[in-house]
């Protein structure tokens, strides 16, 4: 069975199948020739998770109810509201994820919660000069559907890519902003250098998206999905590679193509 997070240290390995995403649900499935016929359907588990600061509530998120450690350290990251180095602490309890700061108050403390996806005026650079070979983008058609997406149609994947095209980190959630974050929150947690790693995703990237990726030093960002137009702008500043409309036989690069070495 196709593992749904895959993250690799040494000997270290976590995996978490479909069934801890999904839960049944009775419908009654009616076809064009008027036949109806009763039947049970999964479908995939979403659940609020209160964020807390400092002992102040930051934002809720609506997500799978896994990884939610993950999820914590990548949205802190991918959002800006902190570096890693900045985190003392993540505990979690049930659906609430408390973070601890080095200060013990964080001065976003002093704001009200904050919405998530809240843009930001701050310019985003990647610093890295990693490029990748053709071979290795395309690598990540094989990891583009997860077991829990064939059987609820209802997930978003994010995954973590080497220069080899080899997988370090694959993780589903029923947010695609929410996969990046676990995805990113995996990778610093097990200390794997993003610069030259790509990020994979199921979803469309708008600018929101693409800033994500680029707050955690990641140069390119690859989807099966296309861009918008504001995601090809944030791109640009950014200094990072926009790749859309991955496909075993073709991709479709947006910006900065100096990182797909041809």
């Amino acid at each position: 069975m196709e593992t749904i997070l895959v993250i690799k240290k040494k000997r270290e390995n976590q995996i978490h199948m479909p069934e801890k995403y999904t839960t049944p649900y009775p419908a009654r499935r009616i076809h064009s020739n008027g036949r109806a016929e009763d039947t049970e359907v999964l479908l995939a588990k979403e659940c609020p998770v209160k964020l807390f600061l400092d002992g102040k509530q930051l934002t809720t998120l609506f997500a799978s109810p896994l990884e939610l450690k993950e999820l914590a350290v990548g949205h802190l990251i991918t959002e800006g509201i902190l570096s890693f180095k900045e985190i003392a602490g993540v505990e979690v309890e049930g659906n609430e994820i408390h973070i601890l700061t080095l200060k013990g108050k964080h001065p976003i403390q002093d704001e009200s919660p904050r919405p998530a996806g809240e843009e930001t005026k701050k310019q985003i650079f990647v610093n890295s000069d990693a490029v990748f070979d053709p071979e290795a983008i395309f690598a990540g058609t094989a990891y583009l559907e997860s077991d829990t997406y064939k059987l609820t149609r209802g997930t978003h994947l994010a995954a973590l890519i080497d220069k080899k095209g080899k997988l370090a980190v694959q993780i589903v959630d029923v947010g695609r902003h929410n996969a990046v974050d676990k995805a990113v929150g995996a990778a610093f947690l097990r200390m794997i250098d993003l610069s030259h790693h790509y990020m994979l995703s199921t979803g469309r990237q708008p600018a929101y998206m693409v800033t994500k990726a680029a707050r955690a030093g990641i140069p390119l960002v690859a989807t099966k999905a296309m861009p918008f137009d504001s995601g090809v702008e944030a791109a640009k500043k950014a200094n990072l590679c926009l790749v859309g409309q991955l496909r075993k036989e073709s991709m479709l690069v947006f910006t900065n193509e100096w990182r797909v070495r041809i």
